[in-house]
């Protein structure tokens, strides 16, 4: 059986080797618009669960909730393509280093934000169960982004403060 923590982990390793081919100015970027639908997904959450999901079992909620978020992933490391003018650029070591690390950063939001979503509709899918306590993934659910992002009051005030902290580091670099 495979652990969830592991694959958080198995997705930040992936997403760092993208980050190593991509520069960490795209993957800033992407990091920019990743967070920035984690914060949206997290802000309607109570929204969504007290109108739209109240209606549907929880493996529709979560599979709703994790398309949604993979389409924006998709979106945001696709869109800055589309104005590739550094095509024709050397290779930079520091760049693919630094595009490495924020790639890691990326994975760990990418794969930990699946994974609550799962933790959040209580483990819908039959093939995947709840980490047992003793287990390394049941004692790593309190690394999950969003358990670590919405902060101590659990509203979601460290993640507000990071999305705009990241958005403007975004706007002064592009």
């Amino acid at each position: 059986m495979i652990q969830l923590s592991s694959f958080m982990w198995a997705t930040a390793i992936f997403f760092g080797v993208m980050g190593f081919l991509r520069g960490w100015t795209r993957e800033l970027i992407a990091m920019a618009g990743v967070l920035l639908a984690i914060f949206a997904l997290f802000q309607f959450d109570s929204f969504l669960r007290s109108t739209v999901f109240v209606l549907m079992d929880p493996a529709q909620s979560f599979w709703i909730q994790a398309l949604i978020f993979i389409i924006f992933v998709f979106v945001v490391y696709n869109a800055n393509e589309i104005d590739d003018d550094h095509s024709g650029d050397e290779f930079d070591l520091q760049e693919s280093l630094l595009g490495s690390i924020a790639g890691l950063i990326n994975g760990y939001l990418v794969g930990g934000t699946l994974w609550y979503f799962l933790d959040i509709n209580e483990y819908p899918i039959p093939q995947v169960l709840a980490p047992a306590i003793d287990s390394p993934s049941g004692q790593s659910i309190g690394a999950m982004p969003l358990v670590l992002l919405s902060g101590v009051s659990g509203g979601g005030d460290s993640l507000a403060i990071v999305v705009v902290v990241l958005l403007v580091v975004v706007l002064y670099i592009a």
